[in-house]
């Protein structure tokens, strides 16, 4: 697809240029690389507007990790819970066997007090109350009488305390099987209500988890559209290259038809600095300042300044390109003969014009941010039969 796209934007601008180039000459091929503008910044349009979907779906899916992680960590949470729950869960069923059995210890107990006490009643009931009498008036003495009416007291009190424990016995009994009740029953309430929790969080993570999957894919697929954009615009480079190319053997041409003396191009070290400021990025491969990681190759030399600096012809030369070029945004290119060319891109002001013969040193543009750029400034370019090449040994001292 890119290839046969390739193809396409080649035969868009090659044709028009080579079809004008008899007629008119070097202006009619300027014309078709401002022809052509249009729809470069409609491609890099497109570029901007992926670039902000990519970022976005990137946050879309960074956010959804979050929430994925939140709520796993919830159901770990949830999941300790219940097992601390089961834990107790099961010790107090322990203890619930170990209370039934004293339980059932307790009423052995019981029943057997309760038998104890029911023979003792019978055994009153059936004794006649002469004989209890006989008991004390058949004592020899009045210390062995007091003697046998303690005993009956003791007798009776002992009966009392028989009671009283029973009932106790009993309290403690009910006591202890409707407290173990009770704690098992409250123990398996709260298992299901985290158990309700853990669901509902396994549900929330489920679908989280079907969101992350969506989101990773619309991200893939527009890095795709990203990277595929960016081929074009690494293509429209190289067709750039070309014009350039085109270009410098119209002028050429041009010269030789109208008789004028050959343009002498620069030699090494004769070339004006365009601008003073700091090199914020030097000429080759470098890494990508929009992101990734990855290293890419830069053409020239970047310039930080000021949006609004003037900006100077390196070197006199005819103007051949004037206007929006790729990622170069407000782009100006200068012919020095030789097959030597100067670049100047991210401009926000033209002072010059196609054709136009310029001279060192002269203002030919302001410096901006415009195109593929990270902040204001001016990337300075050298071309030698159209490929970018250092900048740095043609340039003179600052």
């Amino acid at each position: 697809m890119l290839r046969r796209l390739g193809l396409a934007a080649c035969v868009t601008v090659l044709v028009p240029l080579l079809l004008c180039r008899g007629a008119t000459g070097i202006d009619a091929a300027s014309s078709a690389i401002v022809q052509q503008q249009s729809k470069i910044e409609a491609i890099h349009a497109r570029i901007r507007q992926k670039r902000d979907q990519l970022q976005f779906e990137a946050l879309r899916e960074a956010d959804i990790k979050r929430q994925l992680g939140e709520t796993t960590s919830a159901i770990s949470t949830v999941q300790a819970r219940l097992a601390d729950v089961q834990t107790r869960i099961d010790a107090a069923l322990v203890t619930e066997d170990r209370q039934k059995r004293l339980l059932a210890q307790a009423i052995e107990a019981l029943q057997l007090q309760r038998d104890a006490y029911r023979r003792r009643i019978i055994e009153m009931y059936e004794s006649s109350g002469d004989d209890r009498l006989g008991v004390l008036f058949g004592t020899q003495s009045f210390v062995d009488f007091t003697e046998r009416w303690d005993d009956l007291g003791y007798v009776a009190a002992a009966d009392q305390r028989e009671i009283r424990a029973r009932d106790e016995a009993e309290r403690a009994v009910d006591a202890m099987e409707h407290a173990v009740e009770a704690t098992i029953a409250e123990l398996q309430s709260e298992r299901d209500e985290q158990t309700q929790s853990r669901n509902q969080l396994d549900g929330l993570a489920q679908e989280r988890s079907n969101l992350l999957d969506v989101a990773s894919q619309d991200r893939t697929h527009v890095a795709a559209e990203v990277q595929e954009l960016e081929e074009i615009s690494a293509q429209e480079e190289a067709q750039l290259e070309a014009m350039v190319r085109e270009q410098e053997q119209a002028a050429e041409q041009e010269r030789e038809r109208t008789g004028a003396a050959p343009v002498e191009p620069p030699s090494p070290g004769e070339m004006q600095w365009p601008l003073s400021g700091p090199i914020t990025s030097p000429y080759g491969m470098r890494l990508n300042p929009f992101g990734g990681g990855n290293t890419e190759y830069h053409p020239g030399i970047d310039i930080g300044v000021d949006v609004g600096t003037t900006v100077a012809a390196a070197a006199a030369g005819k103007v051949i390109i004037v206007g929006w070029v790729s990622g170069y945004g407000n782009y100006i290119a200068i012919d020095h003969g030789g097959g030597i060319s100067t670049g100047y891109g991210h401009l926000s002001q033209f002072f010059v014009s196609v054709g136009q013969e310029v001279q060192r040193g002269q203002a030919i543009g302001a410096s901006g941010n415009t195109g593929r750029s990270t902040g204001p400034h001016l990337i300075f370019e050298v071309r030698r039969n159209g490929t970018p090449v250092d900048p740095n040994p043609y340039l003179g001292s600052r």
